[in-house]
């Protein structure tokens, strides 16, 4: 079959352009790129649609560079086409965010490409990934251990991105961009073997196509095979999340018994699924997963493992977090009190001290409000945890460890650093929120009444 009617058969079958779609390609100017802007031409008198040329240029390759942008120029006028350039430091991005020169690129296209779609109003972005960039990457990946879901790694279609050339292998549009005399102008970074893919292109592949000319067609059939395979695993991580996925806090977290009870792969898929819901672009490989079993198998109940682009796995007694945010610093300044409202920014509290007439007939049950015997009462000051605290918890006779407090309440451990702590001559009175001291109620005898009422922001 000539190519543009598989490209457009490709379209129908898969619905990637729409009467009245507004497509905006990434082109570099490359053969592939260039060759699918030529057949979306054609393509665009059997099915209207609007077309809009975005290239980024890279600043890697010096005047080879600059050329590849004045291409993209001549060729944006030459078919009257809006082509919107920009230019990326895709060196110093990577250096600022410890990323390869590649994988840096391909998130300053991505971005690019996604910013323009919305300021202009583009619905679909094609990119022109063929199949041996889908065999490439499934091999490399299959090195990187990414398992099952890795593996097939490019879909014809995500979100408001297209890939047209997907199923067409690159020899295809070579000898159709031949007999059609289309130009295009040559990346001399393609021949450095420095980069793997080159390498895998250069070395490994042609030794593939001699043990095996139609290796190509073989991986492609797998690669079908596996693509059932997941649609089977994702349904099963997607029923899971929606049932047992909870958020505190805007951290998700699961019941790791509850988590425990699916067979393995389907976890493996819940748990990048959640870590890809915080970030995009991280793409979590075997070697992640069994960095959070190992969290999830010990009988530690506090334990924090990091993982790539600052994302962290949590177990906190029998739940397993999951956050992008930083760890809190420990606040350790300790602020006087006085009577009245007193704003303690730091700790993200308002406490109100107050006097009270008498001894109130019924404790309100509302764990923020606490009651004192002010004849007990000393200099009032207010603090975080300092490790060997010790309390006498309402209703125990000995003073206790506030860390096996905590631990009692199943409290975790980095939430403890940030609990208040109300004292009097330097003697925890309140856990606020948790606990007073025994030594500090009132009773039958008490005169007058400190009543503290906390209020977090």
């Amino acid at each position: 079959m000539e190519l543009l009617q598989q490209i457009k058969k490709t379209i129908v079958q898969e619905s990637l352009i729409k009467e009245g779609d507004r497509i905006l390609l990434g082109i570099s100017g490359g053969l592939d790129s260039t060759t699918l802007l030529f057949l979306l031409q054609k393509i665009q008198k059997t099915i209207v649609f609007d077309l809009g040329l975005a290239h980024i240029n890279h600043s890697l390759r010096g005047k080879e560079s600059e050329r590849d942008e004045q291409f993209v120029i001549d060729l944006a006028r030459k078919f009257s086409l809006q082509a919107h350039i920009n230019k990326a430091d895709v060196k110093e991005y990577s250096l600022q965010n410890g990323l390869s020169i590649q994988h840096a690129g391909r998130e300053l296209r991505y971005r690019y490409f996604n910013e323009i779609a919305t300021a202009y109003n583009y619905n679909k972005i094609a990119i022109a990934h063929n199949l041996d960039d889908q065999v490439e990457t499934f091999l490399l990946r299959a090195l990187k251990g990414t398992g099952l879901r890795g593996l097939s790694a490019i879909p014809i279609k995500r979100d408001i991105i297209i890939r047209p050339f997907l199923f067409t292998y690159r020899t295809q549009i070579a000898e159709y961009a031949l007999q059609h005399s289309i130009p295009h102008v040559e990346d001399s970074s393609n021949e450095k073997t420095l980069y793997e893919r080159n390498f895998l292109r250069k070395e490994i592949l042609p030794a593939m196509e001699k043990l095996n000319p139609t290796y190509k067609d073989k991986l492609f059939f797998l690669l079908k095979d596996i693509v059932g395979i997941n649609r089977f695993f994702e349904g099963q991580s997607q029923a899971f999340i929606n049932k047992y996925l909870h958020v505190k806090q805007g951290e998700p977290f699961l019941d790791i018994d509850t988590l425990n009870q699916i067979d393995s792969e389907t976890k493996f898929r819940v748990i990048s699924d959640i870590i890809t819901s915080l970030e995009p672009r991280f793409i979590p490989l075997r070697e992640h997963f069994h960095q959070i079993q190992k969290l999830l198998s010990t009988k530690k109940p506090n334990l924090i493992t990091s993982l790539p682009y600052g994302i962290k796995a949590k177990k906190t007694y029998n739940h397993l977090f999951f956050t992008k945010k930083p760890s809190p610093a420990p606040i350790e300044e300790v602020f006087s009190l006085s009577i009245g409202q007193n704003i303690l920014s730091s700790l993200m509290l308002k406490l109100k001290l107050s006097y009270a007439r008498k001894i109130p007939a019924n404790f309100p049950k509302n764990k923020n409000i606490a009651f004192f015997d002010v004849e007990k009462l000393g200099n009032m000051t207010i603090r975080t945890f300092i490790p060997g605290d010790r309390f006498i918890p309402l209703g125990m006779n000995n003073t206790v460890k506030l860390k096996d407090f905590f631990i009692s309440l199943k409290i975790p451990k980095e939430e403890r650093r940030s609990i208040p702590l109300l004292l009097s001559d330097n003697i925890i009175i309140w856990v606020v929120g948790w606990r007073i001291d025994e030594r500090f109620k009132i009773t039958e005898k008490t005169k007058k009444v400190l009543k503290t009422m906390a209020t977090p922001f």
